[in-house]
């Protein structure tokens, strides 16, 4: 409201500090501690859900390169990152993790056999982009609300959130079809590999005394 000016009162200068650049060394230390500090206490908070690496793998994967991705995006244009912008990559980061569990949910799900792994995501993806949706509707316009202070806080979720629908959501689910599509040839391979060596057992084809001829 300062900035712009929206008071009718003159503003007078009573002192101009200067803050040295060591406290933006320390602030940047403190942002990426916290962030890691976050990263691993939402996997753990994954694992005692799911207690599967299949499921942890593929979202540390997912949660780190939307991360990535989202700082080079800034990077590209040159986009200083304020605090209200950290704080949008967080909610961003944050939904994403919620929409990865419910894609995981939907494909690990055992009482509806009759769909398929297609129709699962199919399913997920519906929940994602309403969601989406959602959140893009009430980001808008904050980008023009109260002078523009949230501008980067509402920047930061609409690019956030649009990278995880449309990029790291679907590798996310790709990869996880995948681990568990492995996963049941291994376990559908050792259980005919079992059924198998039983049968062999039960018929008497071990316990044959060999035939000598002299």
């Amino acid at each position: 409201v300062l900035i712009t000016g929206s008071l009718n009162f003159q503003l007078v200068i009573m002192k101009i500090d200067s803050i040295s650049p060591i406290f933006g060394e320390e602030f940047l230390k403190n942002a990426i501690l916290a962030g890691a500090v976050a990263v691993v206490a939402v996997l753990i908070v994954v694992f005692i859900r799911y207690r599967n690496l299949k499921v942890i793998f593929p979202m540390m994967i997912t949660l780190l390169s939307e991360i990535f991705i989202i700082l080079g995006f800034a990077g590209l244009f040159r986009w200083n990152l304020d605090l209200a912008a950290i704080a949008g990559i967080i909610a961003s980061v944050g939904t994403g993790v919620d929409d990865q569990i419910v894609i995981a949910d939907e494909i690990l799900r055992r009482k509806e056999q009759i769909f398929s792994w297609k129709e699962k995501l199919k399913r997920a993806f519906f929940i994602i982009m309403v969601a989406y949706a959602a959140t893009f509707a009430a980001m808008l316009p904050l980008i023009w609300a109260v002078a523009g202070l949230l501008r980067g806080f509402a920047i930061a979720t609409l690019v956030g959130v649009s990278i995880g629908v449309f990029i790291t959501r679907p590798a996310f689910g790709a990869m996880l079809e995948r681990l568990m599509n492995k996963l049941k040839f291994f376990i559908l391979f050792l259980l005919d590999t079992i059924f198998f060596l039983k049968e062999k057992c039960d018929g008497g084809s071990f316990h044959k005394k060999p035939q000598v001829s002299y």
